[in-house]
């Protein structure tokens, strides 16, 4: 069996042999692509004459699959089925006209990621900071069931489009609620994937998270494909918070969705975390995890935070109001003031025998 290295070359060099006759001369070869979380892939790059858009084809997944058994030609075979399939016309883009702004400001969606992961992935991106979330914005080529293609925003390409980084962001935002924000309870998801029928969308309905007997939800859009950004629209938590009928926790369960758990006092803070960081560990691929922290979000003012800072910072406040003394009130509370003031006095050296008029105090 060959090892990761040795199968890339095989697909490189045979790759040719199940491409159209017009890739004879190609300048075919690999390339390492770093991607977010500290993921790096390799993709077989084969450039086209005829177009200015060259997609990566990244063959981790076809390593594994020859892994599992599939003879190296058959993976070999789909690589170039994939390679022609991300070739269609959606991706014949004129790289002249990405540089006009209007051309492009439909296709703009939001992503998110952990900043403290990705430093230096995110170093040439246009970005925003949201709390615990980077935001960083792509130009989608091409939206399908079958997947996105899809170019990052560049400092770069923003300086091109003379906009800055917040116009940049309020439009993005625009243009994701036209993918269709979808809140589904977890019940409803799991329901569709074996009946096969369509989940239903409770933002904006009549129903309400009590209704529930698993109150988990999920907020994703209609192809629940890099959605995480949603819990960014304030608009879309203040409904959030009208459907739960109050606080809520925001589990940032992947970069495709985030999980909704009402806040009804049976959830511990370190335990939801343990549980998201446990998960990220073991049941989501890397490309896609999005962050282990969990956030609280308020209900009535749709104000959102990390989780466990907020409890640490409410513990404080409330050691703080434990430790200060209850100023006492009335006449009795006045008589007392006016005693301490006095021994103040005696204490600075004021004439003795004198005493302050009660009436003054009362």
């Amino acid at each position: 069996m060959m090892n990761r290295k040795d199968f890339f070359e095989y697909v490189k060099d045979n790759v040719k042999d199940y491409l159209p006759e017009k890739y004879a001369d190609a300048n075919i070869h690999l390339q390492e692509v770093v991607k977010k979380n500290g993921l790096t892939l390799t993709a077989v790059v084969i450039p086209a004459k005829d177009t200015n858009i060259t997609p990566n084809v990244y063959l981790d997944s076809f390593y594994q699959e020859y892994r599992n058994g599939k003879s190296p030609d058959a993976c070999v075979g789909d690589v170039a089925d994939l390679w022609i399939e991300k070739m269609d016309t959606d991706l014949d883009v004129d790289v002249n006209g990405m540089m006009d702004y209007a051309n492009v400001k439909d296709k703009l969606q939001v992503r998110m990621c952990d900043p403290e992961k990705n430093k230096e992935w995110l170093e040439d991106k246009a970005v925003t900071l949201h709390g615990d979330f980077a935001a960083y914005y792509t130009v989608n080529l091409s939206e399908n069931e079958d997947g996105i293609a899809s170019v990052s925003v560049t400092k770069a390409l923003l300086e091109a489009w003379k906009i800055d980084a917040q116009t940049l962001h309020q439009d993005a935002m625009a243009s994701d609620k036209n993918r269709g924000p979808a809140l589904y309870s977890i019940n409803d998801l799991m329901e569709s994937s074996i009946m096969g029928e369509k989940p239903q969308n409770l933002l904006n309905g009549d129903r309400r998270a009590e209704e529930f007997f698993m109150p988990m939800f999920c907020l994703t859009n209609e192809t629940k494909m890099n959605a995480a950004s949603l819990i960014l629209h304030e608009d879309i938590r203040k409904q959030i918070g009208e459907f739960m009928k109050g606080d809520f926790y925001i589990l940032p369960s992947s970069i495709h969705e985030t999980l909704l758990l009402p806040d009804n006092g049976d959830f511990d803070v370190k335990a939801l975390n343990a549980m998201v960081k446990e998960v990220n560990a073991t049941e989501v691929a890397l490309e896609d995890i999005l962050s282990d922290k969990v956030q609280f979000c308020d209900g009535r003012t749709a104000v959102m935070e990390n989780a466990e800072k907020r409890e640490a910072r409410l513990e404080k406040e409330k050691a703080a109001s434990a430790e200060k003394p209850a100023e006492k009130t009335g006449i009795h509370g006045k008589l007392e003031k006016a005693k301490e003031e006095m021994k103040a006095g005696d204490a600075l050296g004021k004439p003795q025998g004198k005493t302050r008029d009660t009436a003054m105090v009362m």
